[in-house]
Parts: structure tokens; sequence; C-alpha cells
């Protein structure tokens, strides 16, 4: 494998540069990344005639990248991912209160969480490591944490991310970070999932109260809308959810195997195998958006024009045990990766 590094800085409003670094493996498979949010921003590979494209959605502007606190388009996500009830939790009977940036509820680390943060970047071997001392005066939750997030080319065409805390205080804090990728393998943006095929190896779903919160309950989902154990075509099954009330997806899903998702194009033979070392996976089907945001080559983000797949510890762990341990002790260091297996059916 021949990778190349390199970097260009992009136009924006900002202080501090926004700089794209790119890591090409040669072979058709790419991808970039900013040093704003640690955000991953293109990953290209080629389809079975060696048309070679980004698979994932992004803001066509630079700015937006700097400004979103809605859409999170490729973000590195922490200090904990999903929602947090009340953006407070108990540790060792004190109560612990983090920010709140939607209604009462802690989303996605608060407003100034590992998206929104301005990370250090190096060169590794075969891709790039973004690195962030993040005190709790920052992103509002306790403890100093120093955290790191690579984004590395491993054999086979397969993109290894890979996720560092280290609690460097006499206090605990949380660590359960994710990636808000959304994929749509179609070379134009515009067909939305059509040609898609998803599968998730899950049989339960966490229950989620009116405000997306977990109640602690997991629900069993053989043979209904939400059972993707199968491969099954997105389009239909977005159907099927709808008839239920809801505008889509946006679910945890309690994983069942480390490989936790495959979604495959049955148009273009791409393919994608995302491999996790947690337990769930967020669904989200991009059910709803706001006009007069362009995507890509400057199209209009329409409802369900791809969807988000994120590997995590199950959301409410903090408040459901059974569901995992987020919790990361005084002097404590922990890593986790997501692998995303690139490759073309014929």
């Amino acid at each position: 494998m021949m990778v190349t590094i390199t970097n260009e800085r992009l136009s924006a409003q900002t202080d501090i540069p926004l700089k794209k670094y790119t890591v090409d493996n040669g072979n058709g498979y790419a991808f970039s990344c900013l040093n704003i949010g640690a955000t991953l921003t293109s990953l290209t590979m080629p389809d079975k005639d060696g048309n070679i494209h980004n698979v994932l959605l992004g803001f066509n502007e630079p700015q937006d990248f700097i400004t979103d606190q809605t859409y999170f388009f490729g973000k590195a996500i922490g200090r904990v991912g999903g929602r947090i009830k009340d953006g407070a939790f108990q540790y060792n009977n004190e109560h612990i209160q983090l920010p709140q940036n939607e209604g009462n509820n802690t989303l996605h680390g608060g407003n100034n969480g590992f998206h929104s943060l301005w990370w250090d970047v190096s060169a590794l071997g075969n891709g790039i490591i973004f690195t962030k001392t993040i005190q709790s005066e920052t992103d509002g939750f306790p403890a100093k944490l120093i955290a790191s997030i690579s984004y590395t080319w491993i054999s086979g065409n397969q993109l290894q991310i890979e996720f560092t805390g280290e609690n460097q205080s006499e206090i605990a804090t949380l660590f359960n970070p994710t990636t808000h990728n959304y994929f749509n393998l179609n070379d134009d943006k515009t067909a939305g999932l059509g040609g898609h095929q998803l599968s998730i190896r899950a049989r339960k779903t966490v229950e989620l109260d009116e405000n997306q919160i977990p109640t602690g309950k997991l629900l069993t989902i053989s043979d209904t809308a939400y059972d993707f154990n199968k491969e099954s075509n997105l389009l239909e099954k977005l159907e099927s959810v709808k008839q239920t009330g809801a505008s889509g997806f946006d679910d945890p899903y309690k994983v069942t195997d480390s490989e936790v998702a495959v979604l495959r194009n049955l148009d273009n033979g791409r393919c994608i195998r995302i491999h996790s070392d947690r337990n769930g996976l967020v669904f989200y089907s991009l059910n709803a958006t706001e006009s007069k945001i362009t995507v890509n080559d400057g199209h209009a983000l329409s409802p369900h024009m791809a969807v988000a797949l994120e590997p995590q510890t199950l959301p409410g762990a903090v408040h459901h045990p059974d569901f995992g341990n987020i919790v990361l002790d005084a002097g404590d260091k922990k890593t986790y990766r997501i692998i995303y297996e690139l490759s073309v059916d014929e």
C-alpha cells in the first residue's frame, strides 16, 4: 500500500486555519478529514465499473462544518454520543450536572463536545491522528481528558477509526465516543437511498420515550419493520416504518456481533461492512432536514438522503448499568475502534 498524505487550507471565516487532510492509499480509496471536529468529510471508493466517488454526505460549504450544531456530518462525537437524560448522572452518590443543549438533555457531548473543537493533527504511517487536551471548563464534563482520534488505512481497504480517552484527574468522567458519518453509496446523492440494502446484527432495540431518551428496556424486533437481521431493501423498510407513524429510523440497536452492519448498493456494487468492539449501533435515516442546506456537489439537502450508522456503547448506559459501562475512572485509559471494510461486488 502506497499511502500519500496531503493537506490544504480551506476558505472559511475563522481565527484558526481550517485545514483538510487527505490520505490516499493509491488504488481509488482515500479519505479526507478536517481539523475542526476531527471531521471525516470524504471517503472515496470505486464502483464495479471503476467510477470513484465519495460515499459520505457532507456540507458543500466549508463554513458550515464550523457552525453546524444540527447534522454533525462526519463529526467525531464525544465525550458521549447520544442523549443523556436531564444532562446529569449520579456517581458515588454525587449528582453531576452536564451542559444541556437539547431541552433538558445533553446531546452528543453538548455544544462544546468533540464535534466543535479544533484538534491538533499529526501524520501516522498510513493515516493521521487528532489529539486534544480537554479541560472540564471547555466542555462541561468532569475531569481533564487527553483525547485522540486516529484515522488509518489498514490491510484490505479498511479504514480504522480509533478513539482513546485518558482521564488525568482525581475524579471520574464519561467516555462513549462515536463518529457521525452519513452514508450514500450512489454517485448522485439526489438518488437518495435507491439501490441500498442494509443488514444489522441485532435482535433487539432500545425502547425510547417521547424525547428519544432510553427507558432502560429492550424491545424484541423479530419480524417487525425494525428487523434488519436479513439484508433488506432500505426504501421498502422506510415505507414500512412510516406506516407505524414514525418519520423514519432513529433507533439504538443492541448488536450481537463484531460485524455490526453491512450497507450495500446493488446497482453499483459498493459495499461497506462496519465492525465495532461495542454493543450498540444507532441507526438514523436523516428524517428531518432544513431548507437551504447544500451538500456535496451543491445539491439541496433532503430527508432520507443518507443513513447514519453510529457504533457505540448503548445510549443510556450511564443510567442503566446493564447497557454497559461508560465511566472512565480517575487515571484510567480506554480505546475503542470502528472499522469500515470497503469492497466492490462485481
